[in-house]
């Protein structure tokens, strides 16, 4: 193997941009980095890098080779996962992310009913609001909810998800019901981490702006105040499910719902997926029907 020797280190620093940053990505020290990069550029008798006290260029020959490098990792990558695709029970380390709310309350407990099937099944899972990087993050798996933005990742819908308008039975009782867009301005909008609410009109989804003299990034407090008579919440469905049931809420504006969104599950754009994580896809998919 020693043609692929430093091969991965200088990977790593021609995308990262620093020594410090790629030692820090592959959990080796700024030395070995060093060491292996250099002795790279000496083994093929090219400088790869220019080095400054500041940051690190890729010189010309530099370019070329990382993307040519690169390439070849990613076959190597998909080398190996072929030969994880042969293992018939699923075994090794998983790394995902979720968003915070949705991954304690339906994404976690599936996975660790996916752990006790699968004891040979180690996860690390990161739940987070903000969009992980998977590949400088080494996530194999990353859960995403709504629509999705173009990605060189490959995506696998687990569920789907709907925004609902309601209010409670009190709350219209007293202020009345609206029957069109332009009569929320009438009412006590409960609003999330955005002004605007996703809106369905003449078959075509829009956003409208809404006011009301209530604010918080908290879905499940959104949704008490709802039920207190605070005003009309828009929410993902699986927020209000219970309380849609049970009458305490009550759709309104339901000609207006916009379309549903994607659940979904992001990986890595390899040519195959570990069994660890196929498997995992296969629960989640099934849990969140």
């Amino acid at each position: 193997m020693a043609r692929w020797d430093g091969i991965d280190e200088f990977i790593a620093v021609g995308e990262e941009g620093s020594f410090t940053a790629a030692a820090n990505l592959l959990g080796l020290s700024v030395a070995h980095i060093s060491r292996h990069v250099t002795a790279l550029e000496q083994r093929l008798n090219t400088q790869l890098l220019t080095r400054t006290t500041r940051k690190v260029v890729l010189t010309k020959e530099g370019e070329a080779f990382l993307h040519q490098t690169k390439q070849l990792q990613l076959a190597m990558d998909d080398a190996t996962q072929s030969l994880a695709m042969q293992q018939t029970t699923p075994k090794g380390k998983i790394k995902l992310t979720a968003p915070v709310m949705y991954g304690e309350t339906f994404i976690m407990p599936i996975v660790h009913n996916f752990m006790h099937a699968h004891p040979e099944v180690e996860v690390i899972a990161t739940l987070s609001n903000e969009q992980e990087n998977l590949l400088e993050g080494g996530f194999d798996l990353a859960i995403r909810l709504g629509h999705l933005k173009d990605s060189s990742h490959r995506a696998r819908r687990l569920s789907a998800r709907r925004f609902i308008m309601c209010a409670s039975p009190d709350y219209l009782s007293r202020v009345g019901e609206p029957h069109t867009l332009g009569e929320l301005t009438q009412h006590q909008c409960l609003i999330g981490n955005s002004s605007y609410w996703r809106v369905n009109e003449n078959d075509r989804d829009k956003h409208i702006k809404i006011a009301g003299r209530l604010r918080c990034n908290s879905g499940w407090a959104l949704v008490d105040g709802a039920k207190k008579g605070l005003g009309i919440v828009q929410l993902p469905n699986y927020y209000i499910e219970n309380e849609l049931r049970t009458g305490e809420l009550v759709p309104v504006l339901t000609s207006y719902q916009p379309d549903q969104e994607g659940v979904w599950g992001i990986y890595p754009p390899r040519q195959f997926v570990a069994t660890n994580v196929r498997v995992l896809l296969d629960y989640l998919v099934a849990g969140l029907e």
